[in-house]
């Protein structure tokens, strides 16, 4: 079988790629999440603000594990630039503007690494599992149980982060990093 010429791109590139890619997969799949999150509000209406809040939310964690997870999708050198792709596309106008940063970097990547220095067996696993929880905290929802393990929302919630994290792998396969 012939192997398809894959198209070379910047880590720049890849990054947004991959970023877009999450994004799309979030809005995909949120109409499956909205019935658990409307459940645990006052009234059963979500605004477009609060939408929107729930949205940046689950993206941010969706996020912090691409980026946590790029030196385990790619070999050292690759990660390396994607890594770097990363920074700066994050450190961009665009994005910068969303303080998306502070987030992932205060809330979301300690508590990951502390995770990975437990060395579990199943570390995929449980890095979601710990992103979960922290977005589960960060969800501002006025009737939600503050103990997840008795709540419908963390069994949809769980799932849900889980079917949308780690396509690196896919694009991996379509494109490949150009060195500089």
């Amino acid at each position: 079988m012939q192997e398809l010429e894959k198209k070379q791109i910047t880590p720049v590139e890849l990054a947004a790629a991959m970023m877009q890619f999450t994004m799309k997969s979030i809005e995909n799949s949120w109409d499956t999440l909205k019935p658990a999150i409307m459940a645990y509000l006052p009234q059963p209406v979500l605004t477009m603000a609060k939408e929107d809040e729930l949205l940046r939310e689950i993206y941010i964690a969706a996020l912090a594990l691409e980026i946590y997870c790029i030196p385990h999708a790619f070999d050292e050198e690759t990660a390396r630039l994607v890594s770097r792709g990363m920074g700066e596309v994050m450190a961009s106008d665009n994005i910068a503007e969303h303080r998306l940063s502070e987030s992932i970097g205060h809330n979301y990547l300690p508590r990951l690494e502390a995770v990975a220095e437990m060395a579990p067996e199943d570390l995929a696993l449980e890095l979601v599992q710990e992103a979960a929880k922290i977005l589960y905290e960060r969800i501002e929802l006025p009737l939600k149980p503050a103990d997840p393990s008795t709540s419908l929302l963390w069994a949809k919630l769980f799932p849900f982060l889980a079917g949308i994290v780690g396509k690196w792998p896919i694009l991996a396969t379509k494109f490949e990093v150009k060195t500089e």
